[in-house]
């Protein structure tokens, strides 16, 4: 199957519904890599090599890209990245970018889910959170960090946030 074909199967399987907040969603999604391979029993396209995937604003880059359909459902496509670290971009509605890092993630399109795991890192408007597992419900906005052995989540506030809350 030629590259066209596979990259035709892949826009297919993958739900224009689920990646994060406002329009972005509503946008298709482009996966560049150097190589990638499908196995269409298991519902699973497999990229590796310098992965670009780029849906409206986000931007994820990883050294392989998994992307699973569980039972073939349309909508409930389970995305799993990995690198060194692979990294997370979005620009949020209010024009502001959110930046993410981490060894392994996992965004679960169907419940908006995204998770980041191993030396984890969230920088928005200049804040970070740092931790061993980071997880973000988009469509509630909740984010959730956890530490690892002997660490501690550490998060780093600057004071423009902290001026603009008293508001």
């Amino acid at each position: 199957m030629n590259l066209f074909k596979i990259s035709t199967l892949l826009c297919l399987c993958i739900s224009a519904s689920s990646w994060a907040l406002s329009n972005d969603t509503e946008q298709p999604i482009y996966i560049d890599s150097d190589k990638q391979d499908l196995d269409m029993q298991n519902n699973t396209v497999t990229f590796t090599g310098n992965v670009i995937l780029r849906q409206g604003s986000i931007d994820i880059r990883a050294d392989k890209v998994v992307v699973t359909r569980p039972g073939g459902k349309s909508g409930q496509e389970v995305i799993d990245a990995y690198g060194k670290p692979a990294t997370f971009h979005q620009v949020m509605d209010d024009g502001k970018p959110i930046d993410g890092e981490a060894l392994e993630m996992r965004y679960e399109t169907s419940i908006e889910f995204l998770k980041m795991t191993n030396e984890a890192l969230l920088i928005q408007d200049g804040s970070e959170i740092r931790g061993k597992v980071i997880t973000y419900k988009i469509d509630e906005q909740k984010l959730a960090a956890q530490s690892g052995d002997k660490k501690r989540v550490t998060t780093i506030l600057q004071p423009n946030q902290l001026n603009s809350n008293k508001k």
